[in-house]
């Protein structure tokens, strides 16, 4: 077997940590499209710029929307991953049960604690 160990539920708070920072993108977003991509006062020739201090702010919008989105597909991931090793461990601990009660109806044979 593997030379490592997984912690279901700390994946789990793996999870809820990505979950969280992800939304710090959002919050990110807002104040750059509202204060970044401001425009208010351009005057004169400065607003020749308005479209392209617009257009910046909101691509600068739309990249922390995917970072958010992929962020928070991560997150959802983990969650699966954390509950595929739940399921994993709980039927292999079944099965080795099974197997523990098959060799203790044999007779001379003990399993429990470990040896003969």
């Amino acid at each position: 077997m593997g030379q490592f160990k997984v912690e279901p539920d700390e994946l789990r708070g793996y999870s809820e940590l990505m979950t969280r920072n992800a939304q710090h993108f959002l919050t990110i977003k807002q104040h750059a499209v509202a204060k970044g991509g401001d425009t208010a006062g351009f005057t004169g020739l400065l607003t020749l710029l308005h479209p392209v201090v617009t257009g910046i702010a909101n691509l600068y919008g739309e990249t922390l929307d995917f970072a958010n989105r992929v962020m928070t597909k991560d997150a959802d991931s983990l969650v699966q991953a954390a509950e595929a090793y739940r399921r994993t461990d709980t039927s292999s601990g079944e099965r080795l049960n099974l197997i523990e009660q098959g060799l203790n109806t044999l007779p001379g044979v003990t399993v429990a604690g470990g040896g003969r």
